[in-house]
């Protein structure tokens, strides 16, 4: 469906429609384009298999923990571990933590103050100016304590604890880390600007325990009557005390890594994001000196995104480019915790970056001394993975509000790679920062430039014995970028260390050709090289076939204005006959040509409507195809999601029209819907 904008002076204004960030949130029902693309029923019974295997091979731990004096969970420098089971292949106990540091660094940042705050880094305040903040929005939170639900950060409910912790769960650490991620999330002002979330008008459901975490997490990704969309999960192996664990769980996909993938693959509107770890330094790999070759289970998977910590960015135009960020100093600099990748694949990860130092809630000042308004700073790749699962939660916002559905999480994924800051010592992705810094108001822009016409933003499916082939016009004025992303079938589980055997399924391939002179230009990926050093080209090539990750990105070097074709297709066979992807083309320039068979007649009629003026003083006119108006429904929504009112059409000979002059000043969206079709216009009321 193709959405069309009236193009606007967004940098102009500055929104304030009183929405209460606080107020309790309605359930939002699964929609049914949702629910037919959900596998409910193979993951309810996946849900049932993987709760048995947990439960049997937790019992064999604990007994094995107890007979060789080893702990069932504990505090340990700031973070909090539990045992989560015993790996049989390894013969050895599986032990879980949080990912926070004990260790503040000097140059922190209070939140939403500073310039070198989280919020900024991510650039997610302009959004916020904006009153994108979430409203309307359900976000996982997955985490090793109980939290605090009447804190002030989260009034009026929209903390709702969804599972019972148990006394392992009840250490100073582990209710300050739960409290704090969540609050990362999602925590409103409560008369502290400083400690603001980044979706700040979402409600969070907190679920706690690191053991079977899928066990929760299915239900509530299938929840017909309130699903999460998102989800955020700071924590992963424990490594310290373990030592023969770590040669051939890292970089490996196991079979938890597996078990990631196929619920990300039968619930394909779902985003799993995972905190890459905080072990760089502690030598845990030492076949892969300087950190590399740190990430397990959840981080190992293809459909989730795994985030590595920063520090902040006190110049975030500064950034463009390449840059040297991975030594000490206060700008977007790799903390010197983060863990590094890749897979042992040699995949893009971790996928993206977020700063790693955040100032938000911190409810137990004491043990057993609880407040209801207490801050503080903590840091680690547990506080960089909420800002990107809270900028997810604004975009998947922003996207309803705009289209009138969701986006996949193939959709997610693709717009963060899109979208995403150059960082790193040399152009392109690495296995430092992944695709770079998160940018959560140029995602907002692709967002906005889909509905426009002016980008392309697509679902779409690719077929067995079927290419996708779309023709455009380049200006050269601004850069020209592709990307495509898409949720990889669940590989074959590898037994053994650091052996390079691709995961990927299904292998689609992403070309862009200047027709005018025939070059070809290549997507990313990274070098193969196993001590990881970067070539004379750099980390990352793009001049060869990725045969590895399931998200591509071709950013052509000084590409000429001239014709352009873009061409996705596969190699092999389509496991299952087909393949949806996403496709996002920005940078071209100008209206971008409709794709042939993804509009369909109702779209094209009501894409063709005029509404003005812009901005409105109190009537809106809409000038078109008039018959194609009668019986079609009429909403006005704030930038949040909030329906303002439902609008009567008024007739008359020459065109229809809409009476706005009861609305406060303000933008507005102006939806129009006949039976499949969704049409979306911004306005200003004067």
């Amino acid at each position: 469906m193709k959405n069309k904008i009236t193009k606007l002076f967004l940098a102009l204004l500055t929104l304030s429609f009183g929405y209460n960030a606080n107020a309790q949130v309605e359930d939002q029902p699964m929609p049914d384009y949702v629910r037919k693309a959900t596998n409910i029923e193979f993951l309810n019974n996946f849900a049932k298999e993987k709760e048995a295997e947990f439960e049997a091979n937790y019992k064999k731990a604990v007994e094995i923990a107890r007979r060789e004096g080893k702990p069932i969970s504990g505090d340990r420098d700031g973070s909090t571990f539990f045992l989560v089971g015993f790996d049989e292949e390894m013969g050895e106990l599986i032990y879980k933590k949080t990912y926070n540091n004990a260790v503040v660094e000097s140059n922190m940042f209070f939140n939403n103050v500073a310039i070198g705050s989280s919020l900024q880094t991510a650039n997610a305040k302009p959004l916020h100016l904006d009153n994108i903040i979430g409203a309307g929005m359900t976000v996982g939170v997955w985490d090793g304590g109980a939290g605090l639900p009447n804190h002030l950060g989260f009034a009026t409910g929209r903390y709702q604890p969804k599972n019972n912790p148990n006394s392992n769960n009840n250490t100073q650490n582990s209710i300050n880390h739960s409290a704090h991620v969540a609050g990362t999330v999602a925590a409103g002002e409560f008369g502290n600007k400083d400690a603001k979330g980044f979706a700040y008008g979402a409600t969070v459901h907190a679920y706690f325990g690191l053991g079977n975490d899928l066990a929760t997490m299915i239900p509530a990704a299938t929840s017909t009557t309130n699903p999460i969309y998102v989800s955020n999960h700071s924590y992963g192996v424990d490594f310290e005390g373990n030592p023969n664990v770590t040669a051939s769980i890292f970089g490996r996909y196991d079979a938890s890594a597996k078990a990631y993938d196929e619920l990300a693959n039968n619930a394909p509107y779902y985003t799993m994001v995972f905190a890459a770890g905080n072990d760089r330094g502690e030598n845990y790999n030492p076949s892969r000196p300087g950190g590399k070759d740190l990430l397990s289970q959840g981080g190992v998977s293809k459909n989730t995104v795994v985030v590595a910590a920063t520090r902040g960015t006190e110049d975030f135009s500064g950034i463009t480019g390449v840059s040297s960020v991975t030594s000490a100093g206060n700008g977007p600099f790799i903390t010197p915790y983060s863990n590094y990748g890749p897979t042992d694949d040699f995949r893009i990860k971790p996928d993206i970056a977020a700063k790693g130092g955040v100032y938000n809630i911190d409810p137990v000042v004491s043990v057993g001394t609880s407040s209801v308004s207490a801050t503080a700073t903590m840091q680690g790749t547990s506080m960089a993975a909420p800002a990107v699962t809270g900028v997810f939660t604004l975009w998947q916002g922003y996207y309803k509000t705009v289209f009138n559905k969701y986006m996949k999480s193939a959709s997610v994924r693709a717009l963060m790679a899109h979208t995403a800051r150059e960082t790193g010592p040399a152009a392109g992705p690495d296995f430092m920062f992944g695709w770079g810094l998160i940018d959560a108001d140029k995602g907002r822009q692709i967002i906005d430039q889909a509905a426009e016409n002016t980008a392309l933003f697509g679902e779409f499916e690719i077929a067995q014995n079927t290419t996708f082939e779309y023709e455009f016009e380049y200006d050269g004025a601004e850069p020209l970028v592709a990307t495509i992303a898409w949720n990889d079938p669940a590989g074959t589980v590898t037994s053994q260390a650091n052996l390079n055997l691709a995961k990927l399924v299904n292998d689609l391939d992403l070309r862009l050709i200047n027709t005018d002179n025939n070059t070809v230009y290549y997507p990313w990926s990274l070098v193969h090289n196993i001590g990881l050093a970067a070539t004379s080209t750099g980390i990352a090539v793009r001049d060869v076939d990725n045969t590895r990750d399931n998200i591509e990105k071709i950013e052509p070097e000084n590409a000429a204005a001239g014709n352009y074709k873009l061409v996705v297709s596969y190699k092999g066979t389509i496991q299952g006959g087909s393949q949806d992807y996403t496709l996002i083309i920005s940078g071209a320039g100008g209206q971008m040509p409709e794709t042939d068979g993804l509009a369909s007649i109702e779209d094209k009629i009501l894409s063709e409507l005029k509404v003005y003026p812009n901005p409105v003083d109190s009537y809106l006119n809409i000038d078109g195809d008039l018959e194609a108006l009668v019986n079609a429904k009429v909403q006005i929504f704030d930038l949040s999601g909030k329906r303002i009112q439902e609008a009567d059409l008024n007739f008359n000979s020459n065109n229809a029209g809409v009476d706005v002059s009861a609305l406060n000043p303000g933008m507005y969206i102006l939806k129009i819907s006949k039976e499949t079709a969704t049409q979306s216009y911004k306005f200003v009321k004067k």
